[in-house]
């Protein structure tokens, strides 16, 4: 019966596929252009926050939505500061939730969003860690940012200090990615030595975490 019902599925998922495949690809390469989001944002008017605001929530659950190309579409769209508090309350709030729900469903449900292997891996990593690692795994490009948020619900770090840590790391992206989406060339020294200066200092952090976790995420 089981075997029946995902044959069945699979067949449905085909079809839908098949008779929506060009609007869902429409949809897709909307997500990877900003110059798209910002005018279909441009027409939305008033609503236009609220739809971003749903998006970077959604992102946080749905991986091919790209959350730093609607940061920084976002900061080009409403310059630096009103860019800035839309995409870091929202993102702030997405982590919450997934934070949440990954603490009271467990893991069956976080492996729902994320990947097993990438759950297992990073679980291993932050074991025992606290407010400092999960503020730069929120921040570093090449680290699975929203992931981390479903991995500290799995873990024994406290509500409070993820939300600690939380408010920082995407503190710090959506500062960057808003300078970039607001100033782009336009930025002064000043501020490219500013964001420059921030890259350092992750980059210094990071290395002191990556070594810490290093042979946790080998063994």
């Amino acid at each position: 019966m089981k075997k029946i019902i995902s044959i069945v599925s699979l067949v449905v998922v085909l079809l839908v596929l098949i008779k929506f495949y060009a609007p869902v690809l429409h949809t897709l390469s909307w997500f990877g252009n900003r110059e798209a989001i910002t005018t279909s944002m441009n027409h939305a008017g008033l609503w236009g926050p609220i739809v971003f605001f749903i998006l970077f929530v959604l992102q946080v659950f749905i991986a091919f939505i790209p959350g730093q190309g609607l940061m920084v579409a976002c900061g080009y769209l409403y310059g630096f500061w009103g860019g800035f508090l839309l995409s870091w309350l929202s993102l702030v709030v997405g982590g919450e939730i997934a934070y949440v729900l990954a603490r009271n469903y467990g893991r069956p449900f976080a492996e729902k969003w994320i990947a097993p292997a990438v759950l297992e891996r990073w679980n291993k990593a932050a074991a025992g860690q606290g407010i400092a690692f999960f503020a730069i795994t929120l921040v570093m490009p090449l680290v699975p940012n929203d992931a981390m948020c479903y991995v500290a619900g799995l873990g024994t770090i406290s509500r409070i200090r993820f939300s600690i840590a939380n408010l920082l790391g995407r503190g710090l992206a959506c500062i960057m990615t808003s300078a970039a989406g607001a100033f782009g060339g336009n930025l002064s020294w000043q501020g490219w030595a500013i964001l420059i200066g921030l890259f350092v200092v992750l980059g210094v952090i990071w290395q002191i975490v990556k070594n810490k976790t290093f042979h946790v995420l080998m063994a």
